[in-house]
């Protein structure tokens, strides 16, 4: 019995572990897809402005490129809510938003404004890995 109960602790170990280090690189797989795209829409629109003629299709280039750069932030945020909770400044309470809740609140960098369920105040969360 006793030697069921630590092969047992030892799974759960093991499977936290593992948990964790999938978190990590779903996090920074979010990063780098934000890297890319950010850096694919600069590159875009300055191509735009000094390769195309001004005009309608200059127009159309620009929308599409902000379009395709849209896409992939919204794939990005889907990430950064599936890993991790943030942390509440006021009562250290640990929120996992909703998607449409992520999408609408305010953020900088890794911290958003968030209205803790627990204290029932908005304050900026800091993101934390751990839930």
């Amino acid at each position: 019995m006793e030697n069921n109960n630590q092969k047992n602790e030892q799974i759960l170990l093991e499977m936290a572990k593992e948990l964790d280090e999938k978190n990590k690189i779903i996090w920074s797989s979010m990063w780098v897809i934000m890297t890319v795209c950010i850096t694919a829409l600069i590159a875009g629109l300055f191509v735009t402005a000094f390769l195309i003629p001004e005009g309608v299709w200059q127009l159309v280039a620009i929308l599409s490129i902000c379009v395709a750069f849209l896409m992939p932030c919204f794939y990005a945020l889907k990430l950064e809510v599936s890993v991790g909770a943030y942390k509440c400044k006021n009562c250290g309470h640990e929120i996992v938003p909703t998607y449409s809740e992520a999408l609408r609140a305010m953020h900088r960098g890794t911290t958003r404004y968030l209205k803790c369920p627990k204290c029932e105040k908005r304050t900026w969360c800091k993101k934390v890995l751990k839930k």
